[in-house]
């Protein structure tokens, strides 16, 4: 059975004509004993025009699709029922999207759909053309209709449409845009009641509701949902655009549900079981540690582990890591993400370069402890040096992998470049002053520093970090240049990352795999448009990275 919750995904209610405070709640249908903060997937349910989110279809579809393992949330648009439409715009629809993806996203759901129905469609259909969403993976529109202009002319006329437009142009145009207002009773159709200004955005020839260039930007999947092929409107039935699947289901209403899970199914969305999670803890160098470890959901023991080392300033609790984590502890593997020294701010600004090996020294030893007879090391961002540092000192036999998310540049190098010769030569002066003065964990390096190549935009941040730590990790003679430790690693390798990762690109690949002389294998994984922190696309590292350890035979499949 599904549970039923009134949800508000608007971050602020905004108060009416007359303080009148508007309806914001939306209504969500979740799976019987849902976790939050799981990964699983989710439809969002827009509305057609005049409607509400408690209408008979989503009512329906909603617990219906969450018996069958997904989300459901039916959203309340700032344009619902008459009240609404009165003064929404299009934009609106937009915001309001983004906000159930974002909160969504927030509690646990990974993968999202869009359903639309008639103008909900039209909706989400300008939501990814502009937006590109990554986590949204495609939008199911019900009952499909032409561009909102053409389609009311086709309901009330050519003479009566061109009237209208008239009518409420030359109100716009003369100051009058919110006080002049168009009512209109298509046949078959919800009332159209708007102010002038708002009935050009979405009504008007030229208004951004047109479907042509948003057909021609969106690259998710489209599933059309008729009851006959024929009734779709020509443009959406020409031939698709490169890149943009559709897809036609000729069922509607309460009727789609198994149509939307069939479809959703094939674009990857699956449900997992609830991995069984513990915290551990250790002490490194003086310090208490804590690790959360996440064992089968299946309940099959195993002798393989996946240690996940996070970035620069993270720490266990990262937010890759939470998603990663119950998707590779399925079956086959348990996970472990560990606190080091250096984790959080507090620990980037103090801890030196070494203490990342002891750290991991100490946890590798508490797995082996624990039963775990085959280690597969991944390391995040700066976690990529530390991992790959990790197994280039030590060669622990129980480490049988490596893989690098994100891996980052090479730190002297990149520090350099980042902050130019005359800052960088004098951070390198003052570090060493300070440490040899005896104030090394006390004084404070403060560099202004701009993002190289391969960063799009040259980003500018302040880093700070105390004297010693910073010389160990930036200095130039620091030991935190991956290509050299790549070189010493004797296990197979993956590199994961983005398309429009600040630190990566092609050529920074082919330079570690070519450093990689010594492992026996080097996977390579991209993921077009996608930054560095792999936002939208965790599940699917997840996946990927499973696959890998499966294919190299850390992991029965």
């Amino acid at each position: 059975m599904s549970s039923y919750h009134l949800v508000n995904v608007w971050t602020e209610a905004e108060a009416g004509p007359g303080g009148f405070t508007p309806m914001t709640d939306s209504m969500l249908w979740l799976p019987d004993n849902h976790v939050v903060g799981h990964p699983m997937p989710a439809f969002v349910y827009l509305h057609g025009w005049g409607g509400y989110p408690y209408d008979a279809t989503p009512v329906a579809l909603g617990p219906t699709l969450a018996d069958a393992g997904f989300g459901f949330l039916s959203l309340c648009l700032r344009r619902r029922g008459m009240e609404g439409q009165l003064t929404s715009m299009p934009a609106d629809d937009l915001r309001d999207i983004k906000l159930a993806v974002d909160y969504l996203h927030v509690n646990g759901f990974r993968k999202i759909y869009l359903l639309g129905e008639q103008m909900g469609g039209v909706s989400g259909l300008h939501y990814l053309a502009k937006h590109r969403d990554a986590r949204v993976k495609g939008l199911a529109w019900a009952e499909p209709m032409d561009s909102p202009a053409s389609w009311l002319q086709n309901k009330i006329g050519s003479d009566a449409y061109q009237k209208n437009i008239s009518h409420a142009g030359t109100a716009a145009r003369q100051g009058a845009g919110m006080d002049v207002r168009v009512d209109l009773f298509p046949q078959d159709a919800p009332a159209i009641t708007q102010n002038a200004m708002q009935f050009l955005s979405w009504w008007g020839p030229q208004a951004d509701t047109r479907l042509d260039r948003a057909l021609e930007d969106c690259l998710a999947p489209l599933l059309l949902l008729s009851k006959e092929q024929t009734s779709l409107p020509d443009i959406l039935t020409a031939d698709p655009i490169a890149g943009c699947r559709r897809d036609h289901a000729s069922a509607t209403g309460v009727g789609c549900a198994a149509e939307l899970v069939q479809w959703a199914t094939e674009l990857g969305a699956h449900q997992l079981q609830v991995p069984p999670v513990e915290m551990l803890h250790a002490e490194s160098g003086g310090c208490k540690l804590f690790a959360l470890h996440w064992k089968p959901a299946d309940g099959q023991p195993v002798k393989t582990i996946t240690l996940l080392l996070h970035g620069l300033t993270s720490s266990p609790l990262s937010p890759l890591f939470k998603i990663m984590a119950p998707v590779l502890a399925q079956t086959g593997t348990a996970v472990v993400a560990i606190e080091t020294r250096r984790s959080g701010w507090a620990g980037h600004e103090s801890s030196l370069l070494s203490n990342d090996v002891e750290d991991i020294d100490v946890w590798i030893e508490r797995l082996v402890e624990m039963g775990y007879e085959k280690i597969v090391l991944a390391g995040a961002s700066i976690g990529s040096i530390s991992v790959g540092r990790y197994q280039s000192v030590r060669q622990h036999p129980n480490v049988v992998a490596i893989a690098h998310l994100m891996p980052t540049a090479e730190c002297p190098d990149w520090f350099r470049k980042s902050a130019g010769d005359g800052p960088y030569q004098a951070a390198v002066e003052q570090a060493k002053a300070a440490i040899a003065a005896g104030q090394g964990a006390s004084e404070l390096i403060d560099v202004d520093i701009r993002q190289p190549l391969p960063s799009r935009f040259g980003s500018r941040f302040r880093w700070t970090q105390r004297a010693d730590s910073w010389l160990s990790w930036w200095g130039p003679e620091a030991d935190s240049r991956n290509s050299v430790h790549i070189a010493n690693a004797r296990v197979p390798l993956l590199l994961l990352s983005g398309t429009d990762d600040s630190y990566n690109d092609l050529a920074r690949f082919a330079e570690l795999k070519a450093a990689a002389v010594n492992a026996p294998s080097v996977a390579e994984i991209w993921y077009p448009d996608i930054d560095h922190g792999l936002a939208g696309v965790e599940t699917q590292v997840a996946e990927d990275l499973l696959a890998w350890m499966q294919q190299i035979g850390v992991v029965e499949k």
